[in-house]
């Protein structure tokens, strides 16, 4: 069958020609089944043309579609980072950045410690980096580790960056092993330390930055500033140094921690080991904890084993209670010893404290009529009734806790430490001159 208009080619040999000549073509390049009509330019232009046709189309629809397609294409990046590896969705976001891509944060050259922790995303990454301020924008971090191809290149550990490095300047960093950890030291304190034997410790066996005088100083005198950071400082009356609240145990810490830095170690783990569990304990029961302390300092310079702690607490309870003959004397012999090592302290330089014998006994017969300084009265317990001005060392958490629970139902009025640690307590004074002949035999 034939359709108009199709122009077929004749059957017949001639006819054959004569079409072939109306084509355009030589009749006697024909072979039979051989024949391929020429390649001509028509084609390759007609590419040419869809396809710019089809950039102003896609260009036109960009320009009255933009903002919601640069929406859709932020949106898409947000829940999947990796879309950006596909080139519309990159080219939106790259031209979205604009100078975030390349320039700083800012101008500040001030070191930031970063951290990248193991299995951190490269959103999470991008999102920390911005919010500690090394990023004007979390996707400049993105667009260029995904578009890379780098994500599995980033490295975990800690990194000393600037705010001045550009994101490729970071990227780059990433892909480096992170900065060689820190050196750090161990510093081990022995329970029931006085301030100053901790400043002598510091001097003899610290091979550390800390300076013992400016601890000394912040310890004795705690600024505003360190007041205002830990809000159980409140227990501790205003112009009071921290005797009492700096704790024992060991200590890790970096070899360049700062005087300063060592103090809040000290009071982070004493908040973390006594504050947080004792304070709102004595302030159920309607009690001074700054008392509670110092109770405890003393009973933590007398108790060698804690099935005792409570009992000497309670001795010393009973005491302020006025039990011992209607007074409130602690008759307390640390006390005394305190304020004889303070007075000795003074007269020496700072830098000869590591040789000096803290705690050791006055020499004299009786601590009764033992002479203070005006200053120091209130240690001399012998002498003034109640509770001396503040505590004399710092107690464990098991001794404030005995000074916050004393056993007083025995109304135990004294005791002598009788060898191995032990005491022996007595409710009278005749069996206490018993115990005290037995104890010395």
């Amino acid at each position: 069958m034939t359709v108009q208009g199709r122009g077929r080619l004749p059957r017949n040999g001639s006819d054959r020609r004569r079409s072939a000549r109306a084509y355009g073509v030589d009749p006697s390049g024909i072979r039979s089944g051989s024949y391929r009509p020429p390649r001509r330019g028509g084609t390759w232009k007609g590419v040419v043309l869809i396809a710019v046709l089809a950039g102003i189309v896609l260009g036109g629809a960009f320009l009255f579609a933009g903002p919601a397609l640069r929406g859709f294409a932020r949106d898409m990046v947000e829940d999947n980072p990796q879309a950006m590896r596909f080139g519309l969705f990159g080219d939106i976001i790259r031209e979205e950045l604009g100078d975030d891509l390349e320039e700083p944060a800012s101008s500040d050259a001030t070191p930031v410690e970063f951290v990248v922790a193991e299995g951190a995303t490269v959103s999470r990454i991008g999102r920390d980096l911005e919010e500690q301020g090394l990023l004007s924008n979390e996707l400049a971090f993105q667009y260029l580790v995904i578009t890379r191809n780098v994500e599995s290149d980033l490295q975990t550990g800690t990194f000393t960056l600037t705010p001045t490095m550009t994101p490729e300047d970071i990227v780059e960093r990433l892909q480096r092993p992170p900065d060689p950890p820190p050196a750090r030291i161990t510093v081990a304190l022995r329970e029931g330390l006085r301030i100053e034997q901790i400043v002598a410790q510091l001097q003899d066996s610290l091979p550390a930055e800390i300076d013992p005088q400016e601890f000394y100083a912040l310890v004795s005198e705690p600024s505003e500033e360190l007041r205002a950071g830990y809000e159980w400082m409140s227990v501790i009356p205003a112009g009071r140094s921290l005797e009492g609240f700096l704790g024992s145990g060991v200590f890790e810490m970096d070899a360049d921690t700062s005087a300063e830095g060592f103090v809040r170690i000290l009071l982070d783990d004493w908040e973390r080991s006594v504050g947080d569990i004792y304070i709102p304990q004595a302030t159920e029961a309607g009690r001074d904890f700054y008392e509670i302390v110092t109770i405890g300092s003393i009973v933590e310079k007398e108790a060698v084993l804690d099935e005792e702690r409570a009992r000497i607490a309670g001795v010393y309870q009973n005491r302020l209670d006025g039990k011992l003959n209607g007074n409130r004397l602690l008759n307390a012999d640390p006390t005394v010893i305190y304020a004889n090592d303070t007075v000795r302290l003074a007269e020496m330089e700072l830098g000869e404290w590591p040789a000096f014998a803290f705690w050791g006994l006055i020499g004299v017969a009786s601590l009764n009529d033992f002479a203070v300084p005006e200053e120091l009265q209130g240690y001399q317990t012998y002498q003034t009734q109640g509770l001396p001005p503040g505590p004399i060392a710092s107690p464990t958490a098991r001794t404030v806790e005995a000074a916050l629970n004393p056993e007083t139902e025995t109304d135990l009025l004294f005791f002598v430490a009788c060898g191995e640690g032990t005491h022996r307590f007595a409710t009278g004074l005749d069996e206490h001159n018993t115990n005290v002949a037995e104890c010395r035999e």
